[in-house]
């Protein structure tokens, strides 16, 4: 990690500071300075930096902070707006300084967000690789047959797309009308939706209440809370992330 090759444009964005593109142009017109001395490549070694100016302005080693958030219907989990649609980064409040998302939910999907400022977090959490679970409560109406039970259990071909086994559990039944807890360590585009549609289940409500060791417990609709600085390390060290408390 010490010695990887980091693009500068990268550091800055992810201070806040600017866009990326915005953040070259600030290197390209000279405005940027490394240890003291204007710095004009676009990347740098990371055992390199000891201190970052830029602008005149000192950028400084941001520790790792983590809130949790309760997603309410009728929000995007994107930052941009697009058409009617309202992102959930409007219920963030002013003070909060710049941060990310970490996966998402659809619009009329609800339930446990994970918002950061390190995006090195939120890659490593969304990343299939490290098998972060996902958990969640789904209300559905229709059959639950044998058959879902089973292809559940291994890896499925629904449209051409494949996906990995989900751990699937019925928690009430009443006629044609069922809470499910599902989970997941994958989290591609509306799994859930895609795979119960392909089974002919229709979903009357979806919420996630797990993101690996973070839980939304009873965290009120709208509201984020931050997680603290110690339980925070040892929720990091539990899912196995490496990344030093800085960004750099």
């Amino acid at each position: 990690m010490q010695n990887k090759i980091i693009r500068l444009s990268k550091i800055i964005s992810h201070a806040g500071i600017c866009s990326r593109r915005e953040a070259e142009e600030l290197i390209e017109e000279g405005k940027v300075e490394i240890n003291g001395k204007i710095f004009k490549e676009y990347s740098i070694a990371h055992n390199e930096i000891k201190t970052i100016i830029v602008g005149g302005k000192e950028l400084s080693k941001e520790k790792n902070r983590l809130w949790i958030f309760n997603k309410p219907i009728g929000y995007v989990s994107s930052n941009k707006e697009q058409k009617s649609q309202k992102s959930l980064f409007r219920l963030i409040p002013d003070h909060i300084p710049r941060i990310v998302s970490v996966g998402r939910l659809d619009i009329m999907s609800e339930g446990l967000m994970i918002m950061t400022n390190n995006p090195s977090i939120s890659s490593f959490l969304e990343n299939p690789k490290n098998k972060i679970s996902r958990k969640y409560l789904v209300n559905v109406k229709g059959e639950i047959t044998q058959n879902l039970m089973d292809k559940t259990k291994q890896r499925l071909l629904i449209d051409g797309q494949f996906y990995r086994r989900i751990k699937l559990k019925v928690i009430f039944s009443k006629n044609n009308f069922h809470m499910l807890e599902i989970e997941l360590c994958e989290g591609k585009n509306r799994e859930i939706r895609k795979i119960l549609r392909h089974f002919d289940l229709k979903i009357t409500k979806l919420k996630r209440i797990e993101y690996g060791p973070f839980k939304l417990e009873k965290l009120t609709v709208g509201k984020l809370k931050e997680i603290p600085e110690k339980a925070l390390s040892i929720y990091l060290k539990k899912v196995k992330f490496k990344n030093e408390n800085n960004f750099w």
